[in-house]
């Protein structure tokens, strides 16, 4: 795609978020791709969920599965499965191929941390990896909560990973080389980053150094305007129609 891809965040455009319905809203309205966030439950079968729930918590929710069949019927979308838990990747790429579901509509961003690349690198070329900038970032963060005698547990970390990072590290000024480092050694397809942690000398620094960047979770028009005609490979948002009509405006597509 010759311009910037449009994501319908789950639950876009008035819908519940993590449905089937916010799936086929996504698919109706013409976006380029739609986010689900997911998770394990107790039998270990992959479900929509973005918060972790007791276990019996889950019983309504939708099987990705389910998610997955939806798109074997609609080859034109592309999926982002926003990870909520460690260790998911392999399960998920292995479910998605059940269902024809290839590297190039399978999106991964979420909990898919430095040391799981450094063991299954294999899953760049099975799938396409946006690496979260808070898993780039989590040892410069330790490093500093250690150094104040701070530090909380990992578990908390990675449940609200943004509300830790930016009492600590309020931009990613200072960690562009890093992250550009971290994308290219582990050949990931680029960075994801909320829309509010970037200035715009970040975005050009970014794409100077050759990483894509997709930027998350961007309904505000403004800032839809800002960002669909900055360069950026993907932005995700809860208001698809009013960011493809923008994008149409802005670039006639």
């Amino acid at each position: 795609m010759d311009g910037p891809m449009i994501t319908g965040h789950t639950g876009n455009d008035g819908t519940k978020d993590n449905s089937l319905e916010a799936a086929q809203k996504s698919i109706a309205l013409g976006a380029d791709a739609f986010e689900v966030d997911v998770r394990r439950d107790k039998d270990s079968v992959l479900i929509l969920s973005h918060n972790e729930w007791e276990q019996n918590g889950y019983v309504s929710h939708p099987h990705l599965s389910e998610i997955f069949e939806l798109l074997r019927h609609h080859p034109e979308i592309r999926i982002n499965c926003d990870l909520k838990e460690d260790n998911l990747p392999l399960e998920v790429i292995s479910l998605a191929s059940r269902f024809g579901i290839g590297s190039d509509r399978l999106i991964l961003t979420g909990l898919i941390t430095l040391p799981y690349l450094e063991k299954h690198p294999e899953i760049t070329k099975m799938s396409t990896v946006y690496l979260n900038a808070e898993n780039i970032l989590e040892p410069v963060y330790f490093q500093l909560v250690r150094r104040e005698a701070l530090q909380p547990s990992h578990q908390s970390f990675y449940t609200r990973p943004w509300k830790y990072l930016l009492e600590r590290i309020p931009g990613i000024t200072p960690h562009i080389g890093l992250i550009s480092e971290m994308c290219l050694r582990h050949k990931v397809r680029g960075v994801n980053v909320p829309y509010q942690y970037l200035k715009d000398e970040n975005i050009g620094d970014l794409k100077k150094k050759g990483i894509p960047l997709s930027v998350w979770t961007v309904n505000d028009e403004n800032e839809l305007v800002r960002f669909l005609s900055c360069g950026v490979e993907n932005v995700t948002t809860r208001k698809v129609v009013m960011a493809k009509a923008i994008r149409k405006h802005l670039l006639g597509f």
